[in-house]
């Protein structure tokens, strides 16, 4: 139930987003560094032993921000991918753990500095897979899970210098839910802190 209302919420933000007025688009590309947590463990899992530690990765993203005529506002889908790559859960296991996040964001921007100052949230559906091997290269065990997820950031961009834009961002990636599945795992929270590079594409300059 509580799922199901988290999906409703998500549907209804997506649909409130989607009513405000489109001005400027500008196609966003973005990579950094990843700081993520130990992941939830469904009830099968002794969460005792996780199969999975805290530990750091890469992320990229994709995602369109879309101008709001005369408001402080830029919106749109996002594409997120980010890993951990060092949370070995013990000395003789090589694990790996990463979510790809499906959802779209919203941000309030400055006007009149330069570089451009934001802050957001955002909402979406993740998708988590894992897998532990032997130091040899052997798969023992792998792990799914399925959860909505939410997100802050905070960053700045410099003014398209002619159509093109760059950006550092950080942001803080949390579950909404905990696994449903008696083996499935997720969501972990994480850090990312990850820089870019924004492109003009239709109806005008961002920067008008």
């Amino acid at each position: 139930m509580v799922c199901r209302g988290i999906r409703r919420l998500i549907l209804a933000a997506g649909l409130a987003v989607a009513t405000l007025p489109a001005g400027a688009h500008q196609f966003v590309l973005t990579t950094g560094y990843a700081n993520s947590g130990t992941p939830d463990v469904g009830h099968g899992i002794d969460a005792s032993h996780p199969p999975f530690g805290a530990g750091g990765g890469y992320a990229i993203g994709i995602r369109t921000d879309i101008y709001a005529p005369r408001s402080p506002l830029w919106f749109g889908p996002q594409f997120l991918y980010w890993n951990n790559l060092t949370g070995d859960p013990f000395q003789s296991i090589d694990a790996t753990y990463f979510q790809i996040e499906l959802g779209g964001r919203i941000s309030v921007h400055s006007r009149s500095t330069d570089p451009v100052l934001y802050a957001g949230g955002g909402l979406g559906y993740t998708l988590a897979h894992g897998q532990n091997k032997s130091l040899i290269g052997e798969p023992l065990r792998t792990f799914d899970g399925d959860f909505p997820t939410a997100s802050f950031h905070i960053g700045a961009k410099t003014r398209p210098t002619p159509e093109i834009t760059l950006l550092a961002e950080g942001s803080y990636h949390f579950g909404l839910d905990h696994p449903r599945q008696r083996l499935s795992v997720g969501p972990a929270n994480a850090f990312l802190i990850q820089i870019g590079v924004a492109f003009d594409m239709l109806l005008g300059s961002a920067g008008e």
